[in-house]
């Protein structure tokens, strides 16, 4: 009796380590395996622009992803940010001009200051149209919830895709186009 007691002993801690071996192993291989994290990256969409940044919000000249990257797309209207934030932006069309507008035009401080005025009750969309990428954010939303709007989806398609405003927001709307701002490679 002795001898089976050990025996049954024995195969009990083999089985046990083997079951311990092999649930370690298929829970390792889910999490080695599992998805790469959610890659975060911020647009803010203004009057004849856009302006993208990192989820730690650095600002990054376009977004770069491999291909099945599981992607979060927030979508920020201007009037939501600070004023100093509001000053770069609408500098950076002073600086860059738009359209038929050159660089330093003067007809550009006139119309920054209707848009301006008109800040909260302009929106535009972020359109990235073979990512299947449409949002929303809302200027005139009463909180900031309400005023973002967000997209999470896996890239499958590799390219360089342009960022287009998808609400038509007045003068100069054809002319808000960020071409070749998201990279999938």
């Amino acid at each position: 009796m002795v001898i089976s007691e050990r025996r049954r002993i024995t195969y009990t801690a083999i089985a046990v380590i083997l079951v311990g071996i092999i649930t370690g192993f298929l829970l390792g291989s889910v999490f080695l395996s599992g998805a790469p994290p959610t890659k975060t990256f911020n647009i803010v969409n203004y009057h004849w622009g856009f302006a993208l940044y990192d989820e730690d919000w650095n600002e990054i000249e376009q977004i770069e992803v491999n291909r099945g990257t599981e992607v979060r797309l927030v979508a920020f209207p201007l009037s939501v940010l600070s004023n100093e934030i509001k000053e770069q932006l609408w500098q950076r069309i002073v600086d860059k001009g738009f359209g038929e507008y050159q660089p330093g035009d003067s007809k550009i401080a006139g119309l920054i200051e209707v848009a301006y005025a008109d800040l909260d009750s302009v929106d535009h969309g972020v359109f990235i149209g073979l990512l299947n990428v449409d949002l929303r954010p809302n200027a005139n939303a009463s909180t900031l919830e309400k005023a973002v709007d967000s997209i999470k989806f896996t890239t499958d398609a590799i390219g360089s895709f342009d960022i287009i405003c998808s609400v038509f927001c007045g003068e100069g709307h054809d002319y808000m186009v960020l071409e070749g701002a998201f990279v999938v490679r």
